[in-house]
């Protein structure tokens, strides 16, 4: 993910659950929520940054994501997910650009999808 993505991304957060804020239900929204709590739910939005003191456990499904914290959720993401340094994430992931940094903690199985953009052919002859 590029530096302009990002603070895009960051410039669209609708939704904020803070650092000592607890949470227990379902988010879904078509905008950007944030999440630096404890959240016990599903979470459905069109981006979802996790701070790296959050706690999630719960599904997502999103466009982007960008994890820093600790998560236990089976993850789908359309675009891409980016796993941080601090995070760690249990589960599932599904997406079409995967990035774990180094330092981070994934335990589960990755699928990537392809976008419409690119094709498995792409580069043959016809």
């Amino acid at each position: 993910m590029t530096k302009k993505s990002t603070k895009n991304l960051l410039e669209t957060v609708e939704t904020i659950i803070g650092q000592n804020a607890v949470f227990e239900g379902n988010i879904k929204t078509d905008k950007v929520v944030r999440i630096d709590g404890k959240l016990m739910g599903n979470v459905e939005a069109a981006g979802i940054l996790i701070g790296a003191d959050a706690q999630i456990v719960g599904d997502i499904s999103t466009d982007v994501i960008m994890i820093g914290g600790k998560v236990k959720a089976n993850i789908s993401a359309k675009e891409y997910i980016e796993i941080l340094p601090t995070a760690v994430v249990v589960g599932d992931i599904k997406t079409n650009i995967l990035t774990i940094a180094e330092g981070a903690h994934f335990d589960g199985k990755s699928s990537m999808t392809v976008s419409d953009d690119r094709s498995v052919n792409e580069g043959k002859n016809k």
